[in-house]
Formats: C-alpha cells, structure tokens, sequence
C-alpha cells in the first residue's frame, strides 16, 4: 500500500469550484449540468453546505472538503443510475461515515475503504454498509443454504439480497485535489 502526502486542504468552495473538482475534463454545457445537480443535492439534504442551504438570492453556496468527497460519492451513484429519491437518506449516512475513522484511511489512502449498496429481493428497501480492507459482501448471507457452481467449485451462499454496488472510496477520493 502506498501513502500519499495530502496538500493542505482549502476550508470552503464554492459551487463552480466544487464542479470542477468532480469534472474537471467536462465541458462548459456537462459542467452547468452538474451545477444543477449539485443544487438539487442540496436542496434535497443529500450535501450540506457550510452555512445552511441559502435559498435566497445574493448568498453563494460554498461547500467543505468532506462535502466534494460526499459529492463524488453521489455523482458516482447518479451514474449507475440512481435517482435523488433513490438516495434519499444517503446525505445523512455519509456524514456519519465521514466521521468514522475509515474515512480519513480512504482520504490519506492509508487502507482500503469500500462503500456497498445492496438492494433487497422486493427492491423496496436498501442498506449501506462501509468495509475496510475487502468488500464485505461474503458476510451479508442470511441462509446457510449454498449451491455449486459446478462439481468441484466451492459452494456460493445465497445472498439475502439481489443486487450489490461496491465503490472504492480511496480510488473516488483520490480522484479529486481538495
């Protein structure tokens, strides 16, 4: 594992420059797309801007560097397709992963942090689940009951549930300069 010396972080930045730091290559028009984005993140709870939301005219929005980091957490899911009433929740849960100590090993890319979603038989329902070092998902099984691949292959547990996201919050992290 290497280690990587962090510059000095910034203490706030604003809209357009948190936009820049999520995609940076975007052209003008993508970048205008993401401003509106990260706006309806906001509006909708998913980022907290330092100083409350200011919804009013005159008062710029400017966010912190655990706030980018949330930021390209969303922008990747908002990738794989998922929706703001899909994440609904998913502000909340960041901020209190941000402060567990797997946050900052992400950060520093001290260790692995993985971040999993997993979505449930009936779609109805999600969980969140932060991992150190490995994915966790061989111990997310709620049956013992296994089935073979084919003769001589381990036995794979059946899963409790039907689908699974796993991000790399090292490689997501490491892709911004805040």
């Amino acid at each position: 594992m290497s280690y990587r010396l962090l510059p000095m972080e910034r203490f706030a930045y604003s809209v357009r420059e948190l936009v820049e730091k999520l995609a940076p290559e975007a052209d003008e028009e993508a970048k205008r797309r993401l401003i509106r984005q990260v706006r309806h993140w906001t509006n909708s709870d998913l980022l907290t801007p330092l100083g409350g939301k200011n919804t009013g005219t005159g008062i710029s929005r400017e966010y912190g560097p655990d706030e980018v980091r949330k930021a390209a957490i969303l922008w990747e899911l908002t990738r794989f397709g998922m929706t703001v009433p899909q994440l609904e929740g998913t502000g909340e849960y960041l901020d209190e992963i941000a402060k567990d100590p797997s946050w900052k090993d992400a950060v520093t890319d001290k260790r692995p942090v993985y971040l999993e979603l997993l979505r449930t038989p009936d779609d109805e329902s999600q969980s969140w689940l932060l991992a150190r070092d490995a994915p966790n998902l061989k111990q997310l099984h709620h049956s013992q009951k296994s089935r073979s691949l084919k003769s001589g292959m381990p036995a794979i547990p059946q899963p409790s549930f039907t689908a699974a996201l796993v991000l790399s919050l090292n490689r997501i992290f490491a892709r911004l300069t805040v």
